[in-house]
């Protein structure tokens, strides 16, 4: 048995398929965050508020939370490559379509449209869970995941360069065309997996079982204990990040009064960190889940709860030196319930439902911090940008430590529950 999972995990095309995705993910982010450093130029061309600031970013949010459900769903009905594809294809028209906004207005729709493909990662995340073992899944999330910040980074550096020199327009056409024609490579080159592929009680047989999506399936999974906390967690724990996503430019901006050049350095170094925190997280979250079964969720809560307490001290810091020096430990602490968390929320999901549960666990992390740009810039403008970013931050990660923990507790019972289930469709099989 080891030795087939081995043997699925040193594929080389499955390597190939998560190189795929990795750039997908990459181009995307970048996409997505592209607009923070443009926000200084977009609040000065049409002389906006920190809240009308936010509600560009609160628009597109909202729009991928509508989304979500159906993404999740169409991965689990068809073929995943090609759903892929079209959200690739999605994602570089919409966002060609903010490049022709002449007015305020017009800015808050075409980027609101962007949502649409926003967080259509379920499909690639449980494609990758159909080529990699369970025992591999924080890993090979984690490495997946190293492209939010790389892809931020790719964000980071042409806002900054081509929005700078050429304007913000200029920009958005950069991260926009690659969309559309990694949408056709996806298409071409990668192939899809029967669901369930890399599961213990499954190998062999997966393909006999031609799983797809179940309403009842994806409702039990609702209903489980486990599910329900991880899916809390999810509603606070990612509020921080869309806060420093949209407005960590322009607090080092105003707030610290950084150059541009000063604020892109600063970012490139936390971002560096992200990416090492992203592969910490895989290898350790990995390591734990071998030893005892809640150790991915036990290691996700603690850091969790660190990283905030290390975040609150970088925000408040007063010299710039100790800015960057926190700053950078901050990043190797956060990302470290991204991968395990995900991992977890397959392990506890039936095959046939996990890109759907993932989804799911998506749209509560957006539903909960859909409204954090606007909050913030609300907050900001009334109590300042450096006390609204430590407050509601502080608030949001303490709950979300708290339900981690809870998950840690009530998950080995239910991830019995799914063995067990996977066993009752292999025996109908046999």
């Amino acid at each position: 048995m080891i030795k087939k999972e081995m043997k699925g995990q040193s594929s080389k095309y499955a390597w190939y398929v998560a190189s795929v995705f990795f750039f997908v993910m990459l181009l995307h982010n970048a996409d997505k965050f592209l607009i923070s450093p443009l926000l200084p130029m977009i609040q000065e061309e049409f002389n906006l508020s920190y809240t009308q600031l936010g509600a560009i970013q609160t628009g597109s949010i909202i729009v991928a939370v509508i989304f979500m459900p159906i993404w999740g769903y169409l991965f689990d009905k068809y073929a995943r490559p090609p759903i892929v594809a079209l959200a690739s294809a999605i994602w570089g028209i919409t966002t060609i379509f903010s490049t022709l906004s002449r007015n305020y207005f017009e800015l808050v729709i075409t980027r609101a449209l962007t949502g649409i493909d926003n967080q259509a990662t379920s499909g690639l995340i449980s494609l990758i869970g159909d080529y990699f073992p369970p025992s591999k899944w924080s890993t090979a999330v984690g490495l997946l995941y190293t492209s939010n910040s790389l892809g931020t980074m790719v964000g980071v550096i042409v806002g900054s360069l081509i929005g700078y020199s050429l304007g913000w327009r200029s920009a958005f056409l950069v991260t926009a065309v690659p969309g559309v024609l990694l949408a056709i490579l996806v298409l071409l080159t990668v192939k899809d997996r029967p669901r369930g592929a890399t599961q213990e009680e499954l190998l062999g047989i997966a393909e006999q079982l031609k799983l797809s999506f179940s309403f009842q399936a994806f409702k039990d999974l609702v209903t489980r204990k486990s599910a329900i906390t991880l899916f809390v967690q999810g509603f606070f724990g990612v509020f921080p990040w869309q806060i420093l996503e949209y407005w960590l430019f322009t607090y080092m901006s105003h707030e610290r009064g950084m150059a541009p050049d000063e604020s892109m350095i600063a970012m490139l170094l936390f971002l560096v960190g992200l990416t090492f925190g992203y592969i910490i997280a895989g290898i350790l979250g990995d390591q734990l889940y071998k030893k005892f079964r809640s150790g991915r969720m036990i290691f996700s809560a603690v850091m969790v709860f660190i990283g905030m307490l290390i975040f609150d001290a970088t925000i408040l810091s007063p010299s710039s030196t100790l800015f960057l020096i926190l700053g950078f430990i901050t990043t190797l602490t956060i990302p470290i319930a991204g991968p395990n968390v995900a991992a977890t929320v397959q392990e506890i999901s039936l095959p046939e439902v996990r890109a759907t549960a993932l989804a799911t666990l998506t749209f509560f992390e957006n539903v909960g911090s859909a409204t954090a740009p606007l909050i913030t810039g609300y907050f900001a403008d009334n109590i300042g940008l450096t006390w609204a970013i430590v407050t509601i931050v502080t608030v949001t990660w303490s709950i979300c430590s708290l339900f981690l923990g809870l998950t840690a507790y009530l998950l080995p019972k239910d991830v019995v529950y799914v063995k067990q289930q996977l066993k009752k469709k292999a025996e109908s099989i046999k």
